[in-house]
């Protein structure tokens, strides 16, 4: 997938704001429109092939988002850093391995302005039940 429509945010909040030449984007979840694709922990529910790919629809909407604000994903410079939160089951502990998902999609997108700094977060509960949520900052032309 790489054409995805950007999500409205679920609150008085924007997807994506531009300060000096840096896109910061708002939380992306698993979903479209208001259908969530994945639910569930990670470890229980949801499987770690299934999380990675739900990591990976979450990067492809934070591209989409970052694409429709700067006019194109041209004037993406460089993913810079990639927050990922894990909805994750009592003793769960591959939350970088879904993130991978995640990761290589952008790689895989972008090339080498998809690569990227990281950060995985295991986290109790996410938003609507989903079991990934991303966030990111990327470096975009003015």
């Amino acid at each position: 997938m790489t054409e995805h429509i950007t999500n409205k945010p679920g609150g008085n909040y924007v997807p994506v704001i531009i300060h000096d030449g840096l896109a910061y984007v708002s939380g992306q979840l698993p979903r479209k429109g208001e259908t969530l694709l994945y639910a569930g922990k990670v470890g229980m529910d949801i499987d770690l092939p299934a999380a990675q790919q739900a990591a990976a629809f979450c990067a492809d909407l934070c591209i989409a988002a970052v694409s429709e604000a700067v006019g194109g994903e041209d004037n993406i410079i460089q993913v810079i850093k990639v927050v990922g939160y894990i909805a994750s089951a009592p003793g769960f502990t591959q939350q970088s391995q879904v993130m991978n998902g995640a990761s290589d999609q952008l790689v895989a997108r972008l090339g080498t302005r998809g690569t990227h700094t990281r950060t995985s977060v295991g986290v109790a509960e996410l938003p609507r039940g989903a079991p990934v949520e991303l966030e990111m900052i990327v470096a975009v032309r003015k």
